[in-house]
């Protein structure tokens, strides 16, 4: 076994040594004005015809490439360089400073595929998949971008994932799948041209907490552009969200089943939005007066929901999202998080349980 492992760190160092012959050590620029872009600064975005102030730029970059390891890290190269504002290092959850990028270090080590013509770089790490960050963090890139420039001049679209979800919601821009390019297949490319964008709203800190800072123009630009295209049926003014069928496994209520019987003793139904379209998922959301739910990707979809909705968020106790607190407060919902014991207390997202006397409790509060 100790054989084994120093094999492959011997492996490992002579691979990362070859990808530094191939395309050289990457970087921090001393001097931004020596590199070869154009920067179109973006002070303000109309949105459902009012303005609001924002403080975000465009990038195009020719000659760039760019290396995501799919998890923590995207950097984008000139020259290797890396550039600083639209590179992207998350490490355990904190938004760290471009020295921390592991390409410094480790270099670019995936073969490089070149790409003819404009990508529009839509990848940051791993969190690019999830539900909440792919609405919330990349779609408003493509507005930001609309705001100067037409996205049929892009050729491509380097994004995080093609899953159906995200193919559905990106042909809405007129995105089609032949203009996609999947970085979980091409995790290092090279393209005549890179379109970027710094991040919409967040760049520093804990990303968790970051999130409170959330701008009020994403939510009602992602209602004024999804809103209209509900699809209607049977459903709910009163709904629980199953996620017992999550793939990821975390923030599930072990005693979920006794939570679904006595809310439907109570007048509620239980939904598990991955059976639903996307569609079929913003009627869900907007047509509840009340939704309780554990903590998860699906409580997005509150963007979507009427002012006064009554929101209950069942959340471990030492869980620090504040994400449906923010979305409340720009929507007006009546708001209550309910923070429970993990049944194993030694890391965050564990499973939870909560007690058919204290639901009862919450049900009264509601009515």
């Amino acid at each position: 076994m100790i054989i084994k492992k120093l094999l492959q760190k011997k492996f490992k160092t002579i691979f990362q040594f070859v990808f530094k012959f191939l395309y050289g050590k990457i970087t921090v620029p001393n001097n931004l004005n020596n590199i070869n872009f154009k920067k179109f600064e973006i002070k303000e975005i109309l949105i459902n015809k009012k303005k609001f102030n924002i403080e975000n730029n465009i990038y195009k970059i020719p000659n760039c490439r760019v290396f995501t390891d799919l998890v923590e890290n995207v950097a984008i190269i000139k020259d290797n360089y890396i550039l600083p504002q639209i590179s992207y290092q998350q490490i355990k959850g904190e938004l760290k400073d471009i020295r921390y990028n592991r390409v410094i270090n480790l270099g670019t080590n995936r073969i490089k595929k070149k790409i003819d013509g404009k990508v529009f770089c839509l990848v940051q790490g791993g969190s690019g998949n999830n539900y909440f960050h792919f609405l919330l963090d990349i779609i408003p890139k493509l507005r930001i971008y609309q705001e100067y420039f037409d996205l049929s001049e892009v050729d491509y679209f380097y994004v995080p994932g093609t899953y159906h979800w995200q193919k559905k919601i990106l042909s809405l821009f007129d995105i089609k799948e032949d203009r996609l390019i999947d970085s979980n297949n091409f995790r290092h490319i090279n393209a005549n041209e890179i379109v970027a964008i710094d991040h919409p709203w967040y760049g520093k800190g804990y990303v968790q907490q970051e999130i409170s800072h959330l701008p009020e123009w994403i939510i009602i630009y992602l209602r004024e552009k999804f809103l209209n295209l509900k699809k209607k049926f049977k459903a709910s003014k009163k709904i629980f969200i199953d996620r017992s069928d999550s793939e990821y496994n975390h923030c599930k209520l072990i005693n979920n089943q006794d939570i679904i019987k006595h809310l439907k003793s109570k007048g509620f139904e239980s939904y598990q939005v991955s059976k639903l379209d996307f569609f079929e998922q913003i009627f869900l959301f907007e047509n509840a007066d009340i939704i309780i739910s554990p903590h998860g990707a699906a409580l997005t979809n509150i963007i979507f929901s009427k002012p006064n909705l009554q929101l209950v968020e069942l959340i471990p106790n030492n869980h620090d999202s504040v994400k449906c607190q923010r979305i409340s407060k720009i929507l007006n919902f009546n708001y209550k998080k309910i923070n429970l014991k993990q049944i194993d207390p030694s890391g965050v997202d564990g499973d939870i349980r909560i007690e058919i006397s204290e639901l009862n409790k919450i049900l009264q509060s509601l009515d």
